[in-house]
C-alpha cells in the first residue's frame, strides 16, 4: 500500500515541504510526499481519510480553521492555537504542531541563545503564535507587534508577553532579535525606530522586511532554517524517527520544473486514478466550474514561479 504525505495549503505549488522530507520520506510509487489545495478545513480532512494520507504539513490559511475537524490535538498544538502537522492513525487525526521549535532552532543555530534574550514577534497568525509559545518557553523577554492590536493583546496576554504598538511605539527599541510572521509585501511602520541585530522571517523568498534589514546591515536568517528546524520535529511525530539538519536541507533549494508540472484535479469520481502516480499538485475541485478551476491552476502556477 502506497504510503503518502503532503502539505496541505491555499496557495501550495510553493511550498517547499517535498524538497524537505523527500530525504527521508523518498519519492517513488511507494512513498512520497505531494502538495494538496483543498477547498476548505473540511474538505482537506475528507482528503486525508479518503486517500489515506498518513502524514502532513498544514500550512496557511488552514493552521487555526482545521482545529475543529481533528480529533485529537497535542499539548503543543492546544497551548499555541493552531496546528503546523497532522497524522492518521487507525482513522483518527492527530493534530501537533512544531513550528515553534523551528523558531528556537533557528535562532540557536545562528548563534542567538533565546533565553534572556529580547526578541520582537511581528504578526499574530499562526506562525507567530507558535513563535511566541517557543520563546517563551525558552525564556526570552518576549515583545508582540500586530496591525489588529486586539489579536496582539489576546495573544500577549496569553503567554505573558509586552506589547510593541504598532502605530505608536514607546520604550526600549533595541532588540536581540525580530521574528518576522507577516505577508511578504507587509512592512511595519516603526521599522525604522527600532534597533535590531538579527532577523528571522518566517517567507522563503524576499520580503519587504528582509529587504530593509538586509539595507541596514541586520544579519539575516531565512524562512528555510525555520522550515528545517520545525522538519525535525514534524518527521519525528510522522514516521517516528528524529532525521538530522543536514538531512533535511539535502534537496531543498531543489526547484520542480515548470513545464512539467503534474497538477492533478481531484474530485470523488477520481480518487482512484490518484494513485497511479505521485502528483507535484493536487486541486480539491468537487462542486467546482472549468473556469475557476483554471484560474485556480493558474494562480498557483504564477505564485510559484512568477509571471
Amino acid at each position: 500500500m502506497n504510503k503518502i504525505y503532503a502539505v496541505f495549503g491555499r496557495p501550495v505549488l510553493h511550498s517547499k515541504s517535498p524538497q524537505l522530507f523527500a530525504p527521508v520520506i523518498g519519492n517513488n510509487g511507494n512513498s512520497y510526499y505531494t502538495r494538496i489545495r483543498p477547498i476548505s478545513a473540511a474538505d482537506l480532512t475528507e482528503i486525508v481519510r479518503n486517500l489515506n494520507i498518513i502524514g502532513a504539513s498544514i500550512t496557511s490559511p488552514f493552521k487555526e480553521e482545521i482545529i475543529p475537524f481533528t480529533d485529537n490535538l497535542s499539548r503543543e498544538a492546544q497551548d499555541i492555537g493552531a496546528v503546523n502537522c497532522i497524522r492518521l492513525r487507525d482513522g483518527r487525526i492527530e493534530g501537533h504542531n512544531t513550528d515553534h521549535c523551528g523558531v528556537s532552532g533557528a535562532l540557536r543555530e545562528s548563534g542567538l541563545e533565546p533565553d534572556g534574550s529580547r526578541i520582537l514577534v511581528v504578526g499574530a497568525g499562526g506562525a507567530a503564535k507558535a513563535a511566541v509559545y517557543g520563546l517563551a518557553k525558552a525564556g526570552a523577554k518576549v515583545f508582540i507587534s500586530n496591525r489588529t492590536m486586539s489579536k496582539a493583546v489576546k495573544l500577549a496576554d496569553k503567554f505573558g508577553c509586552d506589547i510593541l504598538d504598532w502605530k505608536n511605539p514607546t520604550g526600549n527599541m533595541k532588540f536581540d532579535a525580530v521574528v518576522s510572521a507577516l505577508l511578504p509585501e507587509a512592512l511595519p511602520p516603526f521599522i525604522d525606530r527600532i534597533e535590531y541585530s538579527l532577523l528571522l522571517d518566517a517567507v522563503y523568498k524576499p520580503s519587504a522586511v528582509s529587504s530593509y534589514s538586509k539595507k541596514i546591515g541586520v544579519r539575516l536568517v531565512g524562512g528555510e532554517r525555520w522550515l528545517i528546524h520545525q522538519g525535525i520535529k514534524a518527521a519525528e511525530f510522522y514516521i517516528g524517527t528524529e532525521p538530522e539538519a543536514r538531512q533535511l536541507g539535502e534537496r531543498l533549494n531543489e526547484k520542480p520544473d515548470k513545464n512539467a508540472i503534474d497538477i492533478f484535479i481531484l474530485n470523488k469520481s477520481n480518487r482512484e486514478e490518484f494513485f497511479s502516480r505521485p502528483h507535484d499538485l493536487v486541486i480539491s475541485a468537487e462542486g467546482l466550474d472549468s473556469e475557476t478551476i483554471k484560474s485556480l491552476k493558474d494562480e498557483e502556477m504564477r505564485l510559484a514561479f512568477g509571471g
